[in-house]
């Protein structure tokens, strides 16, 4: 593509984007731009609109990142809280910290009093055969508990945990933001099936199976054995699974729904109807090779066929007609503020399709190949960009056959089968120490391939207490990670949350990515109304 030509793609696509933008508020607000005022959040029940059916409502198999954890959050209080202001408040445990020096042994002080919805009391013992269940549920979080070499009661309250690797983010790893601190009561483990379709955690709801419609309604009301009743703020939770956004913003203009995940298209019409929009940097949009040693499709296991789909992809273009404002085009697999973002690592692959030509025709490719990849809107948009990488890829003879799985459950499968290939995500970003459980030892790398440097780099990282020293080590990892181009990342997408007026704690902001429905409160102009 000429200079020329990707000023004119450019152009076409922000002009295809003003028209569904301007098609969109013509549609929701009766075609004046404006739509009927938003009414103030109603004090006693909230409702929240999410795109995907959750696979199931056991935590150790749903998965993290909206919209699947906001069904669990609300009824599994974690064993530490991720607060707004990104810093780390009491949960089940109210004391906790690192022993010794090397970030491999770390203590909790468990609250006391605390009972499960179903009257079991929270113990030390409850606590590790909770987390001994997440490492052998089967589920995304198993990585993370395989590095505890022992997790011990060590009094009726307090828990120790040993690692075999340094492990820094062990706050982070135990919030509700990364689910395993998000505690199964033991009465919950002794039935686990159940827990794909009711709940047993000590969080400030339950759900009640009476007026829940699995994969279309689900509705929770307070947990009666909650510790903190005072603090919880709705007599009703109604989580509803409506997958077209357009729709997700008619059901808010009617007052059907009071929180959703919003995308680039609709956030401008619920500003102008009188919506609050947050929105902040959440995500790394990229392209993941699965099959990195080329097992299933020879050309992925050449470095040069990976740089070469790197080089093909004009991200300016693509990201201002995917994302516009709410996104920014990048070729790192991080966000600035996270601890494995430097800018110098920006710019490695400027758009060069005829270097990603040279680069295939010297790996043995000059006409090409095909592989699959997997894209599920688990996150809003996962297909449309998928669409548009492969639109890209084609114009050097890279042809990506588009998988579409049907669900959730699907998607996992897909993702874990022995032919996996690529797969398209929308990665809401976490510390180094947390991506590299998924990326390198969980499931973002499902025939486990290995680098020497990278594992180097990401254990001595992990051990290193310097926050300085140790982003110069994930630094230098996201250098060779760059090298290898095991990824394709294209855009820094925002995350893009919208809400009734009244409705308090509901923004996205700096690492606080997934605003916690159990934390939303109501202000008092609302509550009087």
């Amino acid at each position: 593509m000429t200079q020329n030509s990707s000023r004119r793609w450019r152009a076409a696509a922000s002009a295809v984007g003003a028209l569904v933008v301007a098609s969109l508020l013509a549609a929701c607000t009766g075609g004046d731009g404006a739509g009927s005022p938003a009414t103030q959040q109603n004090p006693d029940v909230l409702n929240i609109a999410i795109g995907t059916t959750p696979d199931t409502l056991d935590p150790a198999l749903n998965g993290n990142g909206d919209p699947l954890q906001i069904v669990t959050s609300l009824a599994y209080e974690p064993l530490i809280n991720l607060l707004p202001d990104g810093s780390y408040g009491p949960g089940l445990a109210t004391d906790w910290g690192y022993v010794g020096e090397g970030n491999t042994v770390f203590e909790m002080q468990l609250r006391e009093g605390v009972k499960f919805s179903d009257g079991s009391d929270l113990t030390a013992e409850g606590v590790k055969a909770s987390l001994e269940y997440f490492g052998s549920a089967g589920g995304p979080f198993a990585s993370r508990v395989e590095n505890m070499a022992s997790i011990e009661a060590t009094g009726p309250l307090s828990v120790r945990i040993t690692l075999n690797d340094p492990t820094p983010t062990m706050e982070y790893m135990l919030s509700q933001r990364s689910m395993t601190g998000s505690i199964v009561s033991p009465e919950g483990l002794q039935d686990v099936a159940a827990l794909g379709t009711s709940t047993a955690g000590a969080g400030q709801y339950v759900l009640d199976r009476a007026e829940t419609v699995t994969g279309q309604v689900y509705t929770f009301v307070p947990n009666e054995h909650y510790f903190a009743p005072e603090v919880v703020q709705f007599d009703k939770v109604v989580v509803k699974v409506i997958a077209d956004p357009n729709a997700q913003l008619q059901a808010l203009q009617s007052g059907e729904v009071d929180y959703m995940l919003g995308t680039p298209n609709v956030a401008e019409a619920a500003e102008r109807s009188g919506f609050n929009v947050s929105a902040s940097p959440s995500s790394v949009n990229m392209a993941m090779v699965l099959d990195r040693e080329g097992k299933v499709v020879p050309a992925l296991g050449d470095e040069r066929v990976r740089q070469a789909m790197n080089y093909a992809v004009d991200r300016e273009a693509v990201t201002e007609a995917l994302y516009g404002e709410h996104g920014r085009a990048s070729d790192v697999a991080s966000l600035p503020g996270f601890d494995s973002y430097a800018e110098s690592l920006e710019g490695a692959y400027p758009y060069d399709p005829e270097k990603a030509s040279e680069l295939l025709a010297e790996a043995g490719f000059a006409d090409g190949f095909s592989f699959d990849l997997i894209a599920f809107n688990l996150q809003l948009g996962v297909t449309d960009a998928a669409q548009a990488l492969a639109s890209e890829w084609a114009k050097v003879g890279i042809r990506a056959n588009i998988v579409t799985p049907v669900d959730f459950a699907d998607f996992r499968t897909r993702m874990e089968a022995p032919d996996a290939q690529a797969v398209l995500m929308f990665y809401g970003l976490n510390p180094m120490q947390i991506n590299g459980e998924d990326w390198f030892l969980g499931w973002g790398n499902p025939h486990r391939v290995f680098d020497p440097t990278i594992d180097e780099l990401f254990v001595k990282g992990a051990g290193e207490p310097d926050p300085a020293v140790r982003q110069a080590d994930y630094v230098a990892l996201q250098e060779r990670l760059s090298e290898l181009a095991w990824f394709t990342p294209f855009a820094h997408m925002d995350k893009i949350v919208i809400s009734r007026p009244g409705l308090e704690g509901a923004e996205v902001a700096g690492t606080y990515l997934d605003p916690n429905p159990a934390l939303f409160t109501v202000s008092t102009e609302s509550a009087e109304e």
